[in-house]
């Protein structure tokens, strides 16, 4: 009986042993990897993608259509006190050098936000801009508007600003993933141009006041296409601080800048900005005060 008993343990430890040998006592998972293939497939379509961006916008440069410019900066003044955040935007013709734009201004400091209402006009190598009523004081009274030379800044004999020239300069990008703009899912890619180093921007351009407050010459382009047919939806450059009211001042950044062209084909310069004039005709010389106007607008618009 006693032999029965070993010889019965024995097989039942035999047994069992074999059992975990196998790997069924014990479930194991793991996370699929991708093939090869898929990889290389993966790799293939981004490539094809982010040169498909770069043809986009540099066929959009070779033959620029009218769309919507907005203008956006945050300058933080008064040793970091005060924040002024301007947004204006409208229709743009880079054909004619014209754009009409309008927005607002927003002020935040002493723990309150104020805001008021802005315009701005291209037309003739100038750009207009409102002057707020509360402003329109001593010599100011009756001055609605301020101008600024735009090609200031260009380079000598030059159709466009310098930020064409670096818009051109991007010859390469990388994906950034999708981004949603007014509720149409798009694909994002990005390049990051030094103007310092970029052939053919203006000295004028990299001695600016906005390159100045901004406080680098590092600048980010990012460039969005449709999703399917990877047609050029918008392009954007910026630089300096978050243009965000609340942004804060750094050791060598005091305001921050972007610019978006979208709406190709889209638009026309024909609206009628506040208070006065159309990208058909300048604002009165009686109406225009003395002093130079917004010469960071005059710096970044693109042509």
């Amino acid at each position: 009986m006693a032999c029965r008993r070993v010889l019965g343990a024995a097989l039942a430890a035999l047994v069992l042993g074999g059992a975990a040998a196998c790997g069924t006592t014990e479930q194991v998972y793991t996370t699929p990897q991708p093939s090869a293939s898929s990889s290389a497939t993966t790799s293939s379509v981004t490539a094809a993608a982010e040169k498909n961006a770069v043809l986009q916008l540099q066929d959009w440069l070779a033959e620029p259509q009218t769309g919507t410019l907005t203008y956006n900066t945050v300058q933080v003044t008064s040793g970091g006190a005060i924040n002024v955040m301007s947004i204006l935007s409208g229709p743009f013709d880079p054909g004619s050098g014209q754009a009409t734009l309008t927005g607002s201004i927003e002020t935040l400091g002493s723990g309150s936000t104020t805001q008021g209402s802005s315009s701005a006009l291209e037309y003739g190598g100038k750009v207009y801009t409102s002057i707020p009523a509360t402003l329109q004081t001593g010599d100011r009274v009756g001055k609605l508007w301020e101008a600024a030379p735009v090609d200031s800044t260009w380079g000598t004999g030059a159709k466009f600003s310098g930020w064409w020239t670096v818009l051109s300069s991007v010859k390469q990008v990388q994906a950034d993933g999708v981004a949603s703009l007014g509720g149409v899912t798009v694909d994002m890619f990005s390049a990051f141009p030094d103007l310092s180093t970029v052939k053919g921007v203006p000295r004028a351009l990299l001695a600016s006041e906005p390159i100045k407050k901004a406080g680098t010459t590092k600048v980010e382009v990012d460039v969005y296409t449709a999703m399917g047919s990877g047609a050029l939806v918008r392009v954007t450059y910026r630089l300096g601080l978050p243009v965000q009211i609340d942004a804060a001042a750094t050791a060598k950044s005091s305001a921050g800048y972007e610019v978006d062209l979208s709406g190709f084909g889209q638009a026309t310069a024909s609206a009628t900005p506040t208070p006065t004039g159309t990208a058909a005709s300048t604002p009165d010389a009686a109406t225009l005060a003395k002093e130079t106007g917004d010469v960071d607008l005059a710096a970044l618009l693109p042509f």
